[in-house]
């Protein structure tokens, strides 16, 4: 099946018009981080990646013409792309990505105001890979199908974790989260029920982006876990038992482990909500 962001399908598009250049695009004014300031009104301009920041821009789509061949969001995304898998997220800046797209930064700020929108505009973009496909198999295997796809188009992505939190409401994070809420829904949960168990399903893929910095794939535990049993065997015997018996697993399991088994706790306590597994459940033995 090919998959391709929403806005490169046009399904639902929010690129942003294009504009005269103001008086710091020509540069007679600082470029960098902040860019120009917002066109047509003193309020200051609402958060790149937040929802009424997505929404002006699926607003202002409908007004924009844009010439063929020229320069739009989709290209200036796949360039910033092309500059973080290169050089890293610190190289990332609009002036970088001017010179590989060979135009000026002007140019880009008729399209993206600020590196903080580029960031939003990746963090969603990525997420238009992400497999929606049914198994066939009932809910709990399709919602863990999705789980395993947004994990790994999490390893792939080259934003940094700390980076992601601006992907929480572009077209293409909207349509996992409906994709998501739709399986909960057909589970038979309750509506703030699958809004729950969305909401929990996303910030455990967002622990594992950062457990997976600070924990490898590899079998070596943790960083700086070496000389654990060291540390223990130094402490008085009588403190920290439950460390003592079960910090083997603490330490050493790796972030695919975690995965697993977090997915499957996950799974578990979704599928005890379930109208008539809840009953079977409570009812006394």
């Amino acid at each position: 099946m090919e998959r391709r962001s929403l806005a490169e399908t046009g399904a639902t598009r929010f690129d942003a018009p294009e504009r005269e250049a103001t008086t710091h695009e020509r540069g007679t004014g600082p470029l960098e981080p902040g860019g120009p300031p917002a066109p047509g009104c003193g309020d200051a301009p609402p958060e790149a990646g937040s929802a009424r920041w997505w929404a002006q821009r699926a607003a202002s789509a409908g007004r924009r013409r844009p010439r063929p061949g020229g320069l739009s969001s989709e290209r200036i995304v796949e360039a910033a792309l092309d500059v973080l898998r290169e050089r890293g997220f610190d190289a990332l800046t609009l002036r970088c990505v001017a010179e590989r797209l060979d135009t000026t930064i002007a140019s880009l700020y008729r399209h993206i105001a600020s590196r903080d929108e580029l960031i939003a505009l990746i963090a969603d973009h990525v997420m238009g890979d992400i497999r929606l496909d049914r198994t066939g198999r009932g809910w709990r295997a399709d919602v863990e199908a999705l789980m395993r796809d947004f994990r790994r188009i999490s390893l792939d992505q080259p934003l940094p974790p700390s980076a992601r939190s601006r992907s929480g409401y572009g077209p293409n994070m909207l349509r996992v989260v409906d994709a998501a809420l739709s399986l909960f829904l057909e589970a038979g949960l309750a509506p703030d029920q699958a809004g729950y168990a969305t909401i929990t399903m996303l910030e455990l893929m967002a622990s594992d982006a950062l457990l997976r910095v600070h924990r490898g794939q590899d079998s070596g535990g943790p960083r700086g876990s070496d000389g654990f049993g060291e540390l223990l065997d130094g402490l008085p015997a009588d403190q920290f038992t439950a460390l003592r018996a079960a910090g083997g697993s603490y330490i050493s399991a790796t972030a695919d482990d975690v995965f697993d088994h977090s997915t499957a706790i996950f799974l578990d306590g979704v599928a005890s909500q379930v109208p008539g597994n809840r009953e079977r459940l409570t009812a006394p033995g």
